[in-house]
């Protein structure tokens, strides 16, 4: 199937959304693992790029990685899939950047 985008391409917008939004974790050299093309998921319009994202463990999360779906038409981060499965969009919430990497990080004021 022919792509709009490289999965080197994909890994660039990756790590340059998870710079611009502060994003904790990273993605592992074994490419093959670590991003995937799919020619339709859940309600994207055309095809995507999943680029999983490891981070450190937590007693909080059901995994040890969050998943960037990328959209391959329009090469943008679509949203996020947490490690509890729930669906983020950072680029889309008004959460201040200290709500958010509290969200994520699982830190408090205490």
């Amino acid at each position: 199937m022919e792509t709009n985008i490289t999965s080197n391409m994909a890994l660039s917008i990756a790590k340059d959304y998870m710079s611009k939004y502060d994003l904790s974790g990273d993605i592992l050299e074994n490419l093959e693992r670590t991003i995937r093309f799919y020619s339709e998921f859940d309600s994207v319009n055309g095809s995507v790029w999943l680029v999983i994202v490891s981070i450190a463990p937590n007693d909080f999360f059901a995994e040890n990685e969050y998943t960037l779906v990328i959209s391959d038409k329009e090469a943008s981060v679509k949203y996020i899939i947490d490690p509890n499965g729930h669906v983020h969009s950072p680029h889309l919430e008004t959460l201040t950047h200290d709500e958010f990497d509290s969200l994520w990080n699982g830190d408090s004021d205490n």
